[in-house]
């Protein structure tokens, strides 16, 4: 377990399959991520099961503290797509609980997992893709440290446009000479 000063990121657990059901049917959080299909029941049961198997993942559910001292699931993030040669990762993050969005919740998970991506799992670059009407997770992206490396141009479609995918990136050297400040 990852610990942040208001958030920790834990294991995913299977009973937390309703929530991610919620979310990733959920036309507000999915417009977005790359998931545009219905998630199913059983496609996110057979996803969860492949997770044991996969080498180039690394998964973590978002979680706070309740004040009965149980936990509060509010979201998941991880890194995909390791490629373990050349120590690269791609970032991926959800709030799927809407009443924790804009609090900086996902601010602080990024922060937790790029510090063990670059820390523990001694990754040198990590990547993403982020639709340029997300202005939200763009802000959080920049502030952590990430700088915009280009442009898909036309990369997806959503609400009868055309709308680019940002390429963004940070390097290990650049996350530790931006924590030495």
């Amino acid at each position: 377990m990852l610990r942040g000063k208001r958030i920790k990121l834990g294991p995913i657990k299977r009973e937390y399959i309703d929530s991610f059901l919620k979310w990733f049917n959920d036309p507000e959080i999915t417009q977005y991520l790359i998931i545009y299909r219905p998630m199913t029941r059983m496609a996110e049961e057979e996803w969860m099961e492949t997770l044991k198997e996969r080498e180039d993942t690394i998964h973590f559910s978002i979680v706070i503290p309740n004040e009965d001292g149980s936990e509060i699931l509010i979201g998941n993030c991880g890194i995909h797509k390791i490629d373990w040669k050349n120590r690269v990762g791609e970032l991926g993050i959800v709030i799927g609980e809407k009443e924790y969005q804009n609090e900086g919740f996902g601010t602080e998970a990024i922060e937790i997992l790029l510090e063990y991506s670059f820390n523990t799992v001694n990754l040198n670059r990590i990547e993403l893709l982020v639709y340029d009407y997300n202005v939200r997770a763009m802000k959080a992206y920049k502030k952590v440290g990430f700088i915009e490396e280009g442009r898909k141009r036309q990369f997806m479609w959503y609400k009868g446009a055309y709308h680019d995918a940002i390429m963004m990136g940070i390097l290990a050297e650049e996350w530790v000479k931006k924590n030495k400040k």
